[in-house]
């Protein structure tokens, strides 16, 4: 129980950072929980594990992308069991399905803002 309620502040803290750098980045971080729980058809709690789950990876994928002592396909092999990893978390509180629609989403959401950041943010795993 005491893991749970653990595991519930840390994602509460995640959200709320998230949340506020959605609000001064117009949104930049992805998608918005609203986006999630309307698309996705998931409850308020797993949009917000959702959330917390993608700013994890997100954040350890960008500190390897951005360290310059790294070759390209270093940072490739360190990101793979970060996206493996987050896959499998996020198959947690999604069906596949789901999943799946969530990658689309994010993508057409990158295409209509040119964001391809290469930061590998969803991928076809």
């Amino acid at each position: 129980m005491k893991k749970v309620f653990a595991l519930i502040i840390i994602a509460t803290a995640f959200i709320s950072f998230s949340a506020s750098a959605q609000k001064q980045g117009g949104g930049k971080m992805g998608l918005s929980k609203q986006e999630l729980m309307d698309s996705l058809k998931v409850s308020d709690a797993v949009a917000d594990s959702v959330i917390a789950v993608r700013t994890e990876s997100m954040t350890q994928m960008r500190t390897i992308m951005t360290d310059q002592s790294l070759t390209q396909d270093q940072k490739r092999e360190k990101i793979q069991p970060i996206r493996q990893e987050t896959k499998t978390k996020l198959q947690k509180f999604l069906t596949n399905d789901q999943l799946q629609k969530m990658q689309q989403m994010e993508m057409d959401k990158r295409g209509k803002t040119g964001g391809a950041h290469g930061d590998g943010g969803s991928s076809n795993q």
